[in-house]
């Protein structure tokens, strides 16, 4: 199962990007013009959730249909490739770094089955695993493993079968989001990227475009707007009003939302500084984190990465996911604050130009 960005497939295909999650599914087509990216359309939908619940697809057939919907509709035109770069949830999936001795492929085949039983709670039976080697010395290789459940795997494929489309290569979302947010960055110092969702929040450590630790939490954007719901006691529509218009509260004032949403940013910025010192005591004890990325629809809340910068004290900076990015041929405009929350799709999509040609 291709995992990661060194299983490539053939250059006679074209595909574009699919990204399948409980809060939305998404696809983005890119085509390459020169040293530039052309957009060439790109839609989003809420699927039921009698169709797919926790990022767990419960009927494939449905869900198809909803997957078809979302194509058809696309803007400004409807996509109609039939090879799609799919993403798995990060947070069904897992990933970890191991260290093996130097050895043949075939021994390190089965080396890494067994050092990857041992880091995770489930029989490695029970899971598609991918690998690649990240780094070497003498006598010793470190090795990066993805794990994802068989049948978290199987529900994506199936569903994206039944939609009429061919799934060329199943990714897990963090990688892609790496890639998309990574391009125009230095990464020889490890970043956290914190992909702030509907549904969820995704964190991942990278360095050189490589994740080595990734988590999530429950923690979303749906969190602020569901606390501005119950506490002004308006509806779901004005608390997303509210949460964009004012935010983490404005400057130099004591808004009463400011005082709403802060615990929230302080559980954000908490979890943030638990995965930083996780990877600095149990990954890498020598080069430290020196840069937090936010992406994702919740990212756009005002004032985050101030508040976020001044309570980790590292520097926090939006996303750009439109670097390079064309986005002439949209009837109407894009920013890169549009795109933010296309991310990890822009990523899917990226792959495919920079990896299947």
């Amino acid at each position: 199962m291709n995992f990661f960005t060194h299983n490539l497939f053939s250059s006679k295909y074209r595909a574009f990007g699919l990204e399948i999650k409980s809060s939305s599914i998404k696809a983005a087509w890119l085509k390459k013009k020169k040293n530039k990216f052309r957009l060439m359309a790109c839609g989003r939908k809420i699927p039921s959730r009698e169709n797919v619940q926790s990022d767990r697809v419960i009927n494939p057939q449905k869900l198809a249909e909803e997957i078809r919907y979302l194509l058809e509709s696309a803007q400004p035109k409807p996509i109609k490739i039939k090879n799609a770069i799919v993403s798995i949830p990060e947070a069904r999936a897992f990933i970890r770094t191991i260290q093996i001795p130097k050895m043949s492929y075939n021994e390190a085949k089965e080396a890494v089955k067994w050092e990857t039983e041992a880091n995770i709670p489930i029989s490695v039976d029970r899971v598609y695993i991918d690998w690649q080697v990240i780094s070497t010395n003498v006598d010793k290789e470190d090795v990066l493993v993805a794990a994802v459940p068989k049948d978290v795997v199987d529900s994506y494929f199936e569903t994206v079968r039944l939609a009429g489309l061919s799934p060329l290569v199943m990714e897990i979302d963090a990688i892609a989001t790496i890639r998309s947010l990574t391009r125009n960055i230095n990464t020889e110092a490890p970043v956290l990227i914190a992909d702030i969702g509907a549904g969820s929040t995704s964190f991942a450590i990278c360095q050189n475009q490589i994740p080595y630790f990734t988590s999530s939490i429950p923690l979303s954007g749906d969190s602020f707007t569901e606390v501005l719901q119950k506490e002004l006691g308006v509806g779901w529509e004005k608390a997303e009003e509210i949460k964009f218009q004012f935010g983490a509260g404005k400057e130099n004032t004591n808004d009463v939302h400011d005082k709403l949403l802060d615990p929230l940013i302080e559980n954000l910025a908490a979890e943030i500084e638990k995965s930083i010192i996780f990877y600095s005591e149990s990954i890498c004890k020598v080069e430290k984190v020196q840069k937090v990325i936010l992406s994702g629809g919740g990212a756009l809340l005002h004032g985050l990465p101030k508040k976020l910068e001044e309570r980790l004290k590292i520097e926090v900076v939006m996303g750009d996911p439109a670097y390079q990015i064309d986005t002439k041929s949209f009837p109407y405009e894009v920013s890169p604050r549009d795109l933010l929350s296309y991310s990890t799709v822009l990523g899917l999509a990226l792959r495919e130009i920079n990896y299947g040609r």
